[in-house]
């Protein structure tokens, strides 16, 4: 099932899996991509779970109304629409790699908190040092079509791993028809230059009061786990549960296996939710 909401970037597509009346799941994509990214895990999901799965404007079957205008927190924006559309089943648990990890946050910390029942973060965006360097390389270099387009295809090949699943490979395709694509590549530019915003990161991530799965890749090149990882470990609440695993920036694609294993469980009882061995 297929269904469209209207929001101030564009209109943004979001399919449906899983039983009615089951406990709900978002899953938020990174930059770029779309849904699809989650299509190797998606079915498991959506076996005991209502599963919602977004396309960012300009993404996927969404539209984006000005590229130049998508901003993470407009994402956040997009975000809380799509929650008001799910009324219906009330918490929701959030799923978000990369700036999707950065929205959920910002979800949870936010106005839209009460529809919030927890968060599975993966290598979430919005922890990494702000200085002159990740500025620059922020609205220079990924900020600026002209560059961006050379870089975008072995930046994907880097942080997707070594392309061993169907479903990290059909990712890479995408990601390979994307300098040719001026609206998607406007969106993927417009938010790697809202990373080099001031203020950009969650506001007050200790504050989040709902169960948080944080999983990492060790060996993602894009926000990395000894860096990155450990602020987003120190900084998120004590009750954070934190699992690394033996992939890149996306372990849902590179190893969907570890990932339902962690995810599912973690989804099953918060609570009682111990980590194994990966």
């Amino acid at each position: 099932m297929r269904m469209t909401v209207a929001t101030a970037l564009g209109d943004v597509a979001v399919r449906c899996a899983g039983p009615a009346g089951a406990p709900a799941l978002l899953l938020l994509h990174a930059n770029p991509g779309d849904g699809r990214d989650y299509d190797a895990v998606l079915p498991a999901l959506a076996d005991h779970h209502r599963t919602y799965v977004v396309d960012w404007p300009g993404y996927g079957d969404s539209t984006v109304s000005d590229p130049e205008l998508v901003t993470p927190e407009g994402l956040v924006e997009v975000a809380g629409r799509v929650l008001g559309a799910l009324e219906g089943d009330g918490a929701v648990t959030v799923v978000g790699n990369s700036v999707g990890g950065y929205v959920a946050c910002r979800l949870a910390e936010g106005p839209y908190a009460e529809r919030v029942a927890g968060l599975v973060l993966v290598d979430p965006a919005g922890f990494s040092a702000s200085n002159t360097l990740t500025r620059w390389f922020c609205r220079e270099v990924m900020g600026r079509p002209a560059v961006a387009r050379r870089l975008v295809v072995p930046l994907a090949r880097a942080y997707l791993g070594a392309l061993r699943t169907p479903s990290a490979r059909a990712t890479f395709r995408r990601v390979r028809r994307l300098p040719g694509e001026r609206d998607r590549l406007a969106v993927h530019c417009a938010l790697w230059r809202g990373f080099a915003e001031p203020g950009f990161g969650p506001a007050d991530p200790a504050a989040i009061d709902v169960p948080v799965l944080l999983m990492w890749g060790r060996r993602d090149p894009v926000v990395p786990a000894f860096l990155d990882g450990r602020r987003a470990r120190r900084a998120l609440p004590r009750h954070t549960v934190s699992v690394l695993l033996p992939t890149a920036h996306e372990p849902y694609n590179e190893r969907p296996d570890l990932f339902l294993r962690h995810t599912l469980a973690f989804l099953k009882d918060p609570r009682t939710f111990t980590p194994t061995r990966s």
